[in-house]
């Protein structure tokens, strides 16, 4: 006889597949050679970033006849430092030019600060109705190329016979800049109000709330605002070159320009100007490793009150 089949009787299920053991390892394996191929490659791409910058260190130290020898030479046979001798005592202006440089970037600095400071205080923290259109009206200028007010600005420093001084280097600064207003509004808009109150309640004027409260807590935009300001003024070559004539008013860039007038039969002495270009990059390559902790958070579009 068959027995009758219990309905109630689970179908017993069909046995799932198993993974192979070695699935997982295969999988990190293909993980791992994708993470070397793209690491292979940003390396790659870091070495040709890189390059340029290292064949121009390693041939300031080249002598005049090996660097314009016909068969290229990575490193120097002989490390020549006296390039970098040539360059401090190529010009009796070398200092005046540094000096120059220093001075621009410290009025320039202050000025460009403090106004800046004024104006993104004034559209943080007091509200008029006009207040939004005009800071988009500052913002658009942002859109508008230098190149564009090049020739308009010449003519008009021209006319008040001012070239050739550094009144056309310094006197922009006192409008201030328009990508750091913005950036200081933002960080002034993250301390709440009610500290702002309560100091008015205590007797501070806006001066005083402005400078001993808001001043404080944007400390990290301060200083990538100055930052950022004294590196572009360092490097600053075509406003100099649009107003400057005499020698002995030129800054660091357009001054080491003129080494390039100095040759030894018929070629530049390219070794001396590269090691001039290295010295040139070295505040630079300083200033930015030096502030990169308050540019990290100076960038930060969000400000906050210090605990």
């Amino acid at each position: 006889m068959q027995t009758a089949t219990d309905p109630m009787q689970a179908v017993p299920a069909e046995a799932e597949p198993r993974k192979p053991k070695n699935s997982f390892r295969g999988k990190k394996m293909r993980t791992l050679r994708k993470n070397i191929a793209f690491y292979i490659i940003l390396a790659l791409i870091g070495v040709m970033m890189v390059l340029p910058t290292a064949v121009m260190i390693f041939s300031s130290f080249k002598s005049f006849d090996e660097y314009y020898a016909l068969k290229f030479r990575f490193f120097p046979s002989v490390w020549h430092f006296d390039n970098y001798v040539r360059v401090f005592t190529s010009s009796e202006h070398f200092f005046t030019w540094v000096g120059n440089t220093i001075v621009l970037i410290v009025l320039n600095t202050v000025l460009c600060t403090f106004s800046t400071i004024l104006v993104a205080y004034g559209f943080a923290k007091f509200r008029c109705k006009l207040a939004d259109v005009l800071f988009m009206v500052l913002l658009c200028t942002m859109m508008i190329p230098w190149a564009v007010t090049m020739v308009p600005s010449f003519v008009v420093w021209a006319r008040l016979k001012l070239t050739d001084t550094i009144f056309p280097l310094l006197l922009p600064s006192i409008g201030g800049s328009a990508f750091y207003t913005f950036m200081f509004k933002q960080n002034m808009r993250g301390i709440p109000n009610e500290i702002m109150e309560a100091a008015e309640m205590d007797g501070a004027g806006s001066f005083k709330r402005l400078w001993t409260i808001v001043v404080p807590n944007c400390v990290p935009a301060i200083a990538t605002m100055v930052l950022f300001t004294a590196m572009g003024i360092w490097g600053d070559y075509l406003g100099p070159l649009i107003y400057l004539r005499t020698p002995s008013k030129f800054n660091i860039s357009l001054g080491l320009n003129m080494l390039r007038s100095q040759t030894t039969d018929g070629k530049q002495d390219a070794p001396m100007l590269l090691a001039a270009s290295v010295l040139m990059a070295i505040p630079s390559i300083a200033l930015y490793f030096l502030g990169t902790g308050l540019f990290s958070k100076g960038i930060s579009l969000q400000g906050g009150v210090k605990g």
